[in-house]
């Protein structure tokens, strides 16, 4: 379907912010996109609400063609559904974790076409890899994708109810910093590079909320974060107080981007080299261009810009969705998943 059909006709109103314009959006796509008994209005926080599918359908929050397999990936690795019920995920049509599922499933099992995609963001693949570290999928092939990655092993020594978490005690997509999504291939020289991924959508964060203490006064910069911050290897080199960073996303940014340090100084996967790549709408103002650490408001006005200036070269990209989402349709294994994505996320503004 022409992408004309669904973004005709839409004007911007820069007062409203991105996620009430993606909920008005998204509501007249749904018989386009989902079942008629799905596109009933669905509860969510005790009331019926026109921008979620029918709690009874959630599960067709998935395309259809992925569905059937995502819902088994997360079931095999006890991986939880943000704001999910069940083996399900959220039945908000504006859910992050659902569309980076959109966006990257259909490529689990589809190495040259996913390799296209990351050529296309400027990544040098000679050939994309098995995440031989995930468990194999039902038919017994190993992933080229991967959700909510955690790392082999508790690298941060984050902890669980006051103690510091055993390998096998950490849940995947939740208490513990989790990559939305973990690609691997090899380079042209020969080098294996692992891909860790952020995923955002409508998400944005107040200013200046810090984070540095817990909810049980923890100190997570002393206790946990300071030592890994501080140690030679690690990725975030910028010239700025390591306490202005405890403020999402930055925070998140933080913990995910020594995860990559960690991952690449213990070659897991036999990886030789280890970056972020952190996608988010360009549309959402909201996310992007509010700085919610005043510290880091001198640096930039743009998180992708202020986060690429902090870390060592080579070893983060920021990609705005709407620059992604033509080379996944691209390339995407079925006309049908190009299809849906391009209605579904192609008229964000």
């Amino acid at each position: 379907m022409p992408l004309s059909v669904f973004s005709v006709g839409a004007t911007v109103d820069e007062a409203v912010a991105f996620r009430d314009r993606e909920k008005r959006r998204l509501v007249p796509l749904k018989p386009m996109l989902f079942s008629e008994l799905a596109c009933r209005d669905g509860m969510y926080g005790k009331a019926r609400r026109e921008f979620c599918l029918h709690e009874d359908f959630r599960e067709e929050n998935l395309e259809a063609w992925i569905r059937e397999p995502a819902l088994a990936y997360f079931e095999d690795r006890a991986i939880g559904w943000h704001d999910g019920k069940g083996n399900g995920p959220s039945n908000h049509l504006c859910c992050s974790q659902s569309c980076c599922v959109n966006f990257w499933f259909p490529f689990v099992q589809a190495p040259n076409q996913l390799g296209l995609v990351l050529r296309g963001l400027g990544y040098d693949v000679k050939e994309m890899l098995e995440i031989d570290a995930d468990c194999a999928l039902r038919d017994g092939a190993a992933p080229y994708v991967a959700f909510e990655w955690i790392g082999n092993r508790n690298y941060l020594g984050e902890r669980l109810r006051g103690k510091e978490a055993p390998d096998d005690g950490r849940t995947r997509g939740a208490n513990f910093t989790s990559l939305d999504f973990c690609l691997r291939f090899r380079r042209s020289d020969g080098r294996i590079q692992v891909v860790a991924g952020e995923w955002k959508y409508t998400e944005n964060y107040a200013k200046g909320v810090d984070l540095r203490y817990s909810r049980s006064k923890t100190d997570r910069l002393d206790s946990i974060y300071r030592k890994h911050l501080e140690k030679p290897d690690c990725q975030i080199a910028g010239d700025v107080a390591l306490e202005s960073l405890f403020f999402d996303p930055f925070d998140q940014l933080m913990r995910q981007q020594l995860l990559c340090t960690a991952m690449e100084r213990c070659r897991e996967m036999d990886a030789d080299v280890v970056t972020l790549l952190h996608v988010a709408p360009r549309a959402n103002r909201e996310l992007m261009q509010r700085v919610t650490s005043k510290a880091l408001a001198p640096v930039g006005s743009d998180i992708h810009a202020i986060w690429a200036s902090l870390t060592r070269p080579g070893r983060f990209k920021g990609v705005a969705t709407e620059d992604l989402l033509p080379l996944v349709c691209a390339n995407a294994p079925t006309s049908q998943t190009s299809d849906y994505l391009q209605i579904r996320y192609g008229g964000m503004a």
